[in-house]
């Protein structure tokens, strides 16, 4: 048996970036950029006003209320062609550039026109209210690096600097197949000693959300056979398999030998993490394998410490680990085990403070408190009781 440092060492040691592709912009929310971006122009292109207001020479107002001619307009994406002379000011607006001569914008909540004059009622300081050519990012400098996930604001600046088409990672293909005869279809009412498979369904929308493309090949029954098979079936066509069950030690555990017998490498098959102790990483060819345990919390653990890992380094993910936090814990907990834990629980922000509390659950089949988990509250190997008010890491499972 290994530790999570370990198990996520020979992750990181092992899985590298999958090729790329050019895409155009419109699909690339969700991917992770596989080169450079370069700003090929000066953001902003020009000075440009803060506020709606008047331009004008900080000179004649550095004294108020002064009344100064007013000799036009500029509106968001027209331009002045003349030059400001003392005594002058000319009506802008928000995100204008600047027209030559002046050197400061006074908002218009400070000022009275009719038109013709407008008279400045608070004294005018040089620089006020614009905001300076290139001092957002000039032009040739790197705006983001390759391995940064694109959101939102990552598309607003890639359109901003001309990248109708991005190079991107690609996203992995991923097989999922849960395992056991006791799996029933989630259409089914199951019978004495059935369950209705769940864990497919959930493997599949966590790779989904961590970038994956994926198919659920459903279950597979406990036979040597059905299970190599499967497994056949599964690498036949995917960066990487998922399955959940079949991996501990008993006689109905199948999938390790499945896997030997189809040739497949075995990296580690057990790490000291609770819960979720039988978790298998193996490769055949080029394509990755996990194996995690069937119960529905240790399933989503061990995808969410070691699994989710290895899908965001395949997308040349620079920062491929859930972001971990430190936060008050609100309720004090008492953990007998020697390896680390991996508590479900619920993080929030109380009077500006990050405050975690752990969950009621009554063991890895408990899919229902789990259900309620934003984070996970992590405990380490060493400590067996930690205090109520004390600062403890907290893994987080989604946006707070």
């Amino acid at each position: 048996m290994i530790s999570v440092d370990q198990a996520l060492h020979i992750i990181g040691a092992g899985v590298t970036a999958l090729g790329s592709e050019k895409i155009a912009l419109e699909q690339a929310h969700g991917r992770v950029l596989a080169q450079d971006i370069i700003a090929d122009m000066d953001l902003p292109p020009f000075d440009r006003a803060r506020m709606d207001g008047y331009a004008l020479r900080a000179e004649d107002a550095l004294i108020a209320p002064v009344t100064l001619q007013v000799i036009g307009e500029i509106a968001a994406g027209a331009a002045f062609d003349g030059i400001i002379q003392t005594g002058e000011a000319i009506k802008i607006f928000t995100g204008a550039p600047l027209p030559k001569g002046a050197n400061a914008v006074q908002k218009v909540e400070v000022t009275a026109s009719d038109g013709a004059l407008v008279i400045i009622k608070e004294p005018v300081k040089p620089g006020q209210f614009i905001t300076p050519r290139a001092s957002e990012i000039a032009a040739g400098n790197i705006v983001a690096r390759a391995g940064r996930p694109i959101a939102a604001a990552e598309m607003a600046v890639l359109a901003s600097f001309g990248y109708a088409q991005v190079e991107v990672f690609h996203r992995p293909k991923v097989a999922v197949l849960s395992t056991g005869s006791e799996l029933v279809a989630v259409a089914e009412k199951p019978a004495a000693a059935q369950i209705r498979n769940s864990n497919s369904y959930s493997l599949a929308a966590y790779a989904e959300r961590a970038g994956a493309a994926v198919e659920n090949l459903g279950t597979v029954i406990d036979t040597p056979t059905a299970t190599r098979e499967a497994l056949l079936r599964a690498f036949a066509n995917s960066d990487v398999v998922i399955t959940s069950g079949g991996v501990s030690m008993g006689d109905y555990d199948l999938v390790k030998a499945a896997l030997l017998d189809i040739g497949a490498e075995i990296f580690f098959d057990k790490v000291s993490i609770r819960p979720g102790k039988p978790t298998v990483f193996a490769r055949r060819g080029q394509t990755w394998f996990f194996g995690l345990p069937g119960n529905p919390v240790s399933t989503s653990v061990t995808f969410n410490v070691f699994a989710r890992t290895a899908l965001r380094r395949l997308q040349g993910d620079a920062e491929p680990l859930l972001p971990t936090v430190q936060a008050e814990l609100a309720n004090s907990i008492n953990d007998s085990s020697s390896r680390r834990s991996y508590l479900p629980a619920r993080l929030s922000i109380q009077d500006g403070r990050a405050v975690v509390e752990s969950l009621k659950w009554v063991g890895s089949s408990d899919l229902v408190a789990f259900m309620n988990a934003n984070a996970l509250i992590i405990v380490r190997e060493e400590a067996h009781e930690i205090a109520a008010g004390s600062l403890v890491d907290v893994l987080l499972l989604s946006a707070i």
